[in-house]
Order: C-alpha cells, then sequence, then structure tokens
C-alpha cells in the first residue's frame, strides 16, 4: 500500500471532509479524490460514504483505518531510522517512573548523545500491545510477554511493602500479620500492573480477605491517598523511599510473607540482533 495513498484515506476519515483533509496534508483536492478512488481499486470495496454534510467510513473503512495507521506510524519510524538512530521504550508506570530513568541515563552515557528517544507510560497490557504492534522498540513491564514472536527476559526485582499514614496505629511497627492485614482499608494503583496476582501467589485463597475499597489510578496517587488517610496499600518499596525517609509515610512487611515483584523486559525477536533496542536490552541485562 502507498503510503502517499494511506496519508490521504487517514487524513479524511478523521476530518470527514474532502476539502479539509486535503488542506491539511497540503495537496488539491482531485489529487486527494483519484488517491482515494485508486485504493478503494485497488482494494476492491468502498472505503468512503459520500454525501452533502461530509464524508464517513464505511465498514471497509472502518476496518482499513487502523492498519493504514500502524503502516504510516512504521512509515514515519523508518524515515527516522535512516536520519539518525532513535529508540521508544514502553513501560508500565512504576518502572518509568522508578527504574527507566536511571537505566537510561547509564545507558545513554555509553552511546551516542545523537540518538532520538522517547519512554511511553501506559498499563502493562497495552504496553504489550503496542511492542506487538511494533509502535515501540522495547517493553519493561511488571509480567512477562507470552507470544512467540518476542523475546523476554527477567530484568529487575523489587520488594513490595505496606504504606500507612504516618499516625496510624500500626505505624511503628516493622512487620504485620495478615490478620492485621485484613483490618486496613486498602488502596490499589495502576491497573494491570499484576499486584493482585502476586498476592494470590504469596497469600492463595485468604488474598480474597484483603478489603480493598477502592483504586486511584497510579502509585503517585496511591502514595498521596495513603498519607491523605484514606486508606492502606501495598507498593513497591522503590517507589516511596523518599516518602518513608522524611516521615510522611510508615512502611511494613508482611510477616512470614515476603512480597517480591520481578520485572521483565521484551523485544521482537525479529529486532533482537542489531540497533539501539538491542544494545538496550542487552545493557539492562549486564547492568541488573
Amino acid at each position: 500500500m502507498n503510503p502517499t495513498v494511506l496519508k490521504s484515506f487517514v487524513a479524511l476519515a478523521e476530518l470527514g471532509s474532502f476539502q479539509t483533509a486535503a488542506v491539511r496534508i497540503g495537496i488539491a483536492q482531485p489529487t486527494l479524490s483519484q488517491h482515494i478512488k485508486k485504493l478503494e481499486e485497488d482494494l476492491g470495496a468502498p472505503l468512503i460514504q459520500r454525501s452533502h454534510s461530509g464524508s464517513r467510513l464505511t465498514d471497509a473503512g472502518l476496518r482499513l483505518l487502523p492498519h493504514a495507521q500502524q503502516i504510516l506510524t512504521s512509515t514515519q519510524r523508518a524515515q527516522a531510522a535512516v536520519l539518525s538512530e532513535s529508540l521508544k521504550i514502553g513501560c508500565s508506570g512504576n518502572i518509568a517512573s522508578y527504574f527507566m530513568p536511571d537505566a537510561l541515563a547509564s545507558f545513554l552515557k555509553q552511546t551516542s548523545s545523537q540518538m532520538r528517544w522517547e519512554v511511553i507510560s501506559a498499563p502493562n497490557p497495552r504496553v504489550a500491545q503496542m511492542l506487538l504492534a511494533e509502535e515501540i522498540d522495547i517493553a519493561a513491564m511488571e509480567w512477562p510477554i507470552s507470544h512467540p514472536a518476542v523475546t523476554v527476559a527477567p530484568w529487575l526485582s523489587d520488594e513490595m511493602i505496606v504504606i500507612l499514614p504516618s499516625d496510624h496505629p500500626l505505624a511503628t511497627r516493622e512487620e504485620i500479620s495478615f490478620a492485621e492485614l485484613k483490618t486496613l482499608k486498602m488502596l490499589g494503583g495502576e491497573r494491570g500492573s499484576g499486584t493482585g496476582t502476586l498476592l494470590t501467589e504469596a497469600l492463595g485463597p485468604q488474598a480474597e480477605d484483603v478489603d480493598t475499597i477502592g483504586n486511584v489510578g497510579s502509585t503517585e496517587a496511591v502514595k498521596r491517598s495513603v498519607a491523605a488517610g484514606l486508606g492502606a496499600s501495598i507498593v513497591l518499596e522503590t517507589a516511596v523511599r523518599g516518602e518513608i525517609a522524611s516521615g510522611s509515610l510508615a512502611r511494613a512487611r508482611l510477616e512470614g510473607m515476603p512480597l517480591r515483584k520481578q520485572f521483565f523486559i521484551a523485544q521482537i525477536t525479529s529486532s533482537a540482533e542489531t540497533g539501539p533496542a538491542a544494545r538496550l536490552f542487552k545493557f539492562l541485562l549486564e547492568s541488573d
């Protein structure tokens, strides 16, 4: 599929007007119309339903759109790669906030200073989708991707601890029992992080007895909510070192049940031999 023709199709799909789409991409309206006609002829299906009020995609056009967008994204990345090395890293929120910055800084010190890079933070399921669609070059996640096209390796691990308001009756304890944990109102963070699975593996059926009253979307929001007295939570130790040191939060381990979360890095196997993503993959494993 010709990227130039697909660019006209995507612009028209997004704007619903031949004239407006032509202006956006800097071509004449008749040229855009020719692009759409050629695409419909090549695919053997009508893609645009025209009317006096505008244009909208047919069912076939709707099915084509995500593929057209992906092709254009890949084309843009290929063009950028020719001009200079680039690197797109997809990370879960916790990894993007607390682990990848230092690792990436160390990597960049020993590589080209001209490299263009981007860290994209998203929930773990979305990071997996982006890697499989090759929207990113490498993924750092809180659970491994299981796919024949992907190479996965364990990376870092970090302890999970219970955090409490600094004035909580259990705030001075180094450890709390599971019976005490059940008395707490618990807050959840980023969905799809795998923390629930980790608790189930550690606690078995007892995990269902943990009283989770709400989810606040991210570890940063969890920390603020716990400090405000809205509840307690289980988070990565690295994520709360500053708050523990300052006394704004209290921490405790779960008695007799050490919790440790393993992180993983992944890349498409066919891209695993050369390029900046392959170098970063190797660097992360060697610097662990």
